[in-house]
């Protein structure tokens, strides 16, 4: 079964910090957007990222397609969790389901769907780890190495050449 991983996004934001590190909180999401789109291409998960609307008024779910993932923004007066729990519930029988969340009632229930549940320190660690990896296979890869003509001519050509630079016996 593929896998789709659930993520409470200020949830997350909030576990790890990551409001501290930016201007705004809207910067700090699309941080997350960016950083879960990579991890997401790197790893071939589905990510399904919800962030509440639960205060804000007027507003109606709305899902976009950002970057690679799903960004679920709720509708007003919802939670992320209520959310999450009904994505759990749907998807459980057609993925492996996680769901990433520091919140305890909600890890019990979405256990209970079957989901497996991951913490957001863990989650974020894995996720900047293997992000991490990524770069530094890529930036051994790209790196010019030395190379000569001299070390891929098998010795006979070699001493011809030598001996033909000094103007030795030229048979």
């Amino acid at each position: 079964m593929r896998e789709v991983i659930i993520v409470d996004g200020y949830n997350l934001i909030f576990t790890q910090g990551l409001e501290k590190k930016v201007a705004d909180l809207a910067h700090a999401r699309e941080r997350l957007v960016n950083l879960l789109s990579q991890y997401a291409a790197l790893t071939g998960t589905e990510i399904i990222l919800v962030f509440d609307a639960y205060r804000v008024k007027s507003t109606r779910q709305h899902t976009v397609q950002q970057n690679g993932i799903t960004v679920v923004f709720t509708s007003e007066g919802e939670t992320a969790d209520t959310v999450i729990e009904r994505l759990a519930a749907h998807l459980i029988n057609h993925y492996t389901v996680s769901v990433v969340t520091a919140d305890w009632p909600e890890q019990r229930i979405v256990i209970g769907y079957g989901a497996l549940r991951i913490p957001p320190r863990i989650f974020y660690q894995q996720v900047t780890e293997t992000i991490k990896r990524q770069q530094e296979s890529l930036s051994t890869a790209s790196r010019p190495r030395e190379s000569y003509l001299e070390e891929k001519l098998n010795e006979k050509i070699r001493s011809l050449l030598e001996n033909w630079r000094r103007g030795k016996d030229r048979d």
